[in-house]
């Protein structure tokens, strides 16, 4: 193996967990079995939370399978859901915004005017600021 693939296995989240990942999935099932406890009101699940956490205190390397699939499934998550809700914010918020400054007549960027002339489309900044503009800049 070489060493690029190495480096690549050890970013991996499929490949490792480290002890605390280890120990934060057992504390994880042990809130879920109180949880479901709580909703069933069945004492099994209480004996289920007792014995993940004493599994947990006493081997938590026990968890590493579980910790392997479930920091995993978070990074493959959190890498699409990123995605999407950027996406879904970018067409659903920011797109329909253009489209009605543009049905207005708004042109900021004076995309109209651009190559329609031998003139720039630039506008000229030359404000000399003073300490007015400074104290309430909103």
């Amino acid at each position: 193996m070489s060493s690029l693939e190495q480096k690549h296995a050890k970013k991996s989240f499929w490949l490792s967990a480290t002890k605390e990942q280890a120990k934060d999935t057992g504390m994880a099932l042990v809130l879920v079995s109180l949880i479901v406890f709580f909703v069933t009101r069945e004492i099994r699940y209480v004996t289920i939370a007792t014995g993940l956490l004493l599994l947990d205190m006493i081997a938590p390397a026990l968890f590493k399978p579980a910790a392997k699939l479930w920091f995993g499934l978070s990074h493959v998550l959190g890498t699409v859901m990123s995605k999407v809700m950027l996406s879904l914010i970018f067409y659903l918020v920011l797109t329909p915004m253009g489209v009605v400054r543009s049905l207005l007549g708004k042109d900021p960027m004076r995309a109209r005017q651009f190559k329609k002339g031998e003139g720039s489309v630039f506008r000229v900044r030359d404000h000399q600021f003073v300490a007015a503009d400074i104290e309430q800049p909103f």
